[in-house]
Formats: structure tokens, C-alpha cells, sequence
């Protein structure tokens, strides 16, 4: 999508979740706004709910990514699990794509779709409940890896919402199709753009699309808790209103199910299902937004909303490991761990004045695989930081530069503010 598409179409192109804006008129809380966004504001039935499963079926799963992970655009702490098939590979060649229905689409979309269908997997419910929306998102033109290389061009990629009970719902992300059994009871099907409300029953273990072998999404969301590590969950109204209330699905799955499930989990610490949320007020550790880049959801809409985003936590699967997520370092998002691990950002606060962290390649993957770097120690940049009064923070970054070099913030120092 070039730039000039941009501001016109973002709103129906992107995801469905980018549709808050629309109920900011009508709910004052992140709860509110899902069950309207979603459920169309007829969220029903009491918990607690219990997960049968999750979208894989058990022998279906090659191994688990839980929340947390940050790469290139997912620069704040991703809120959702990556589930991967036990044959999922990447393949380099170009593959049939599959429409909503489940028929070949030679022609959608711009760029090439590099996921490998030679195998399907069902995508299953987790729980009883109701399709409550879809949505199939074009690809941009120029395809999404324009915006965010973690991205691939997908001519079709669809999501699933279902409701479980009031207060809980879960969604699949990056399908290839859904059901045509589901399909059939969709007036009108489903089309690129804008996310369809429905309300289908659903049975848990019911088959409600198919994956190839791809990685994709999964999330719980759960409104009667809410994340105590987020200062201001209101960031969250007007783009993403779930995340404040993302759900840890290993705690909704009974035994021996549940210690089958982590067996495939990447993290081996718990919680298993991962953590986003590390604020602490007062001290560097935590979610940052430049100011005037239109904080978490960003300004107009962008599909590279992320580019004010500022993310100083752990890894997602080692907590032990410090990581600073930035979104514009040298003109991209990156990620970095910092040289020698220390000082620990939850420590540091306004008394500490600035403090000088080097900058390095991680040597850890998503999904746990060590990757062994000739130049892992080697220092790629450098970040000054300063914790300032009133949750603000004074943030500096130094590319190609040495710890020797950096004397101190220049006028090219920009503001932070939770």
C-alpha cells in the first residue's frame, strides 16, 4: 500500500481490531468496546470457560510461541500466541492461494504468497460459543512486508472471532479459508475489507477453517481480568482494545491436556502462555510512546503505527534477558539485547539521571532455536535513557556507535510518555 492509499484505506484494510475507533462514541472502557466491536454488544452467558483445546488439535502442533515475542512492527510485546504445525516450513516458491471458500484464487492480491499449502491442518474451536465476526484483509499494494518485514504478502488472510461466554472470547488469525459448512450461513460471504458480524453456534472441537503449513495466531481474551502491568490501559481504546485483557489460555485447560499443551511451549518458565504487560511506574522497564506520534494506536490510521513505539522488557521466552524493541531505529523497527544484560530497567528510575545501554544482536529465535552470531557480542548502536517526572522519559539512540562515543543526549533526543 503506498502512502497516498494509506489515510483512504487503512481503516478496512488492515485488521479487524483497528475497527475500534468506530465505538469510541459508545464505550468508556476496553471491555465495553470488545463486547460491542465483536459481539455487536450481545455478549451472553456466564464462566467459568474451559478450553478443550487449542485451534491445533494436540498431534497437529510442532511446538508453541506464547505471548511477548517482538519482532520488526511487533515492536510493543505481542498479545497473542503463534501456534505452529508440526510440518510448517517456510518455502521460497510462490503457492496456490485459497479463497474464503476454499477455491483457488490465481488473482488476488500483488505480491507472492509464500505459504506452503501442500498440507492443510483444521483450525478447531477451543470452546462452545459463536462465531461473532470475520474478516478477510486485502493484501496492500506493495504487500504488507512494505510496512513490516515479519509480515508475508498474503493474497488471503482471514480471522476468526468467537465469543464464548459475556466476558471471553478467542480469535484465529492468518487462515486460508474458513469452513464451508460456516461459509453457508454467512449472507453474502465474505469479501476483502471490512470485517462481517454474525452470530453462528459452534461446538468446541468443530472445525472452523484450515491452515497450511504456516505459523498463526491464537488469543484469549478474557474481560473480567484485566493486566495490572499496563499504567494506562486507555492507550488501548482506540486501537487493540483487547490487550489489557489478554488471557493466559494455559490457565483455562484442565489437566492432563495442560501439561501436554506446555510440553510444545517454546517457554519453559512459567507464566507459559508469556507475558505483555511490564510497566512500572516511575522506573524505565515498560511500554513507551514518543510523544506526538499519537501513542499506542498512532496518527491516521497508519499500517506502521509502530514507528513511535518504544518497548524496554524481557524476552519473551528467557525473562532473564533484556530487550529494547524500538520503532524507528535508523529509519526501522529493530530489535536489540543489550551488552552484558545489565543495568536491569525495572531499577531504574529519575534518581538514576541518564544511563548508557550498548546495543547488540539477540542469539535467541521465537521460538527458542539458538542462533550463533560471528558478530553476537559485537556493539551495533547505543541508547541513552533518562526517567523523567510525570511518566515521561528522554530517549536517544546512537547507530554505529560505541559506548567511547557517546557523550550524551544531542538535540536529536526525543520525549517518551506512557
Amino acid at each position: 500500500m503506498n502512502v497516498k492509499h494509506t489515510l483512504a484505506t487503512l481503516v478496512i484494510a488492515f485488521t479487524a481490531s483497528l475497527s475500534a475507533q468506530n465505538f469510541n462514541s459508545r464505550a468508556s472502557t476496553t471491555a465495553e468496546q470488545i463486547n460491542q466491536m465483536w459481539s455487536r454488544g450481545q455478549a451472553k452467558g456466564e464462566g467459568p470457560v474451559k478450553l478443550k483445546s487449542f485451534p491445533l488439535r494436540l498431534d497437529d502442533i510442532g511446538y508453541i510461541i506464547p505471548l511477548g515475542n517482538m519482532q520488526s512492527g511487533h515492536t510493543t510485546p505481542s498479545d497473542h500466541l503463534y501456534l505452529v504445525p508440526k510440518d510448517a516450513v517456510n518455502q521460497g516458491q510462490g503457492n496456490m492461494r485459497r479463497g474464503a471458500q476454499g477455491r483457488s484464487q490465481p488473482g488476488q492480491g500483488t505480491g507472492v504468497d509464500t505459504r506452503d499449502f501442500s498440507q492443510l491442518y483444521d483450525v478447531i474451536a477451543v470452546a462452545d460459543g459463536f462465531i461473532v465476526m470475520l474478516q478477510w484483509r486485502p493484501n496492500p499494494q506493495g504487500g504488507q512486508a512494505k510496512y513490516d518485514p515479519s509480515v508475508f504478502d498474503r493474497a488471503v488472510d482471514l480471522k476468526v472471532f468467537i465469543e464464548h461466554s459475556a466476558h471471553v472470547w478467542s480469535y484465529v488469525d492468518h487462515l486460508i479459508e474458513v469452513d464451508a459448512a460456516i461459509m453457508k450461513q454467512v449472507p453474502g460471504g465474505v469479501q476483502p475489507g471490512q470485517p462481517v458480524n454474525v452470530r453462528i453456534p459452534v461446538k468446541a472441537g468443530q472445525v472452523i477453517g484450515k491452515v497450511g503449513n504456516q505459523t498463526f495466531d491464537f488469543a484469549l481474551i478474557d474481560t473480567s481480568t484485566t493486566r495490572k502491568g499496563f499504567i494506562k490501559p486507555e492507550q488501548f481504546l482506540n486501537r487493540d482494545p483487547q490487550k489489557p485483557h489478554v488471557a493466559d489460555p494455559f490457565d483455562y485447560i484442565d489437566e492432563p491436556l495442560r501439561g501436554q499443551l506446555i510440553k510444545k511451549d517454546a517457554r519453559k518458565v512459567p507464566p507459559f502462555g508469556g507475558r505483555i504487560d511490564y510497566d512500572i511506574d516511575g522506573k524505565l522497564i515498560g511500554n513507551w510512546y514518543e510523544q506526538g506520534t499519537g501513542g499506542y494506536a498512532g496518527l491516521n490510521r497508519r499500517i506502521d503505527y509502530w514507528v513511535g513505539h518504544l518497548s524496554i522488557v524481557y524476552h519473551h521466552l528467557d525473562p532473564k534477558i533484556v530487550v529494547f524493541s524500538i520503532g524507528n531505529y535508523d529509519g526501522r523497527a529493530q530489535q536489540f539485547w543489550v551488552k552484558g544484560n545489565k543495568p536491569d530497567p525495572a531499577t531504574i528510575g529519575e534518581k538514576d539521571g541518564v544511563v548508557k545501554y550498548e546495543l547488540i544482536y539477540g542469539q535467541l529465535g521465537s521460538s527458542g532455536q539458538v542462533q550463533m552470531r560471528p558478530d553476537g557480542d559485537a556493539v551495533q548502536g547505543v541508547a541513552l535513557c533518562q526517567v523523567l517526572p510525570g511518566q515521561k522519559l528522554k530517549f536517544e539512540t546512537f547507530p554505529g556507535k560505541s559506548s567511547a562515543l557517546v557523550k550524551g543526549f544531542t538535540e536529536s533526543a526525543r520525549t517518551y510518555e506512557r
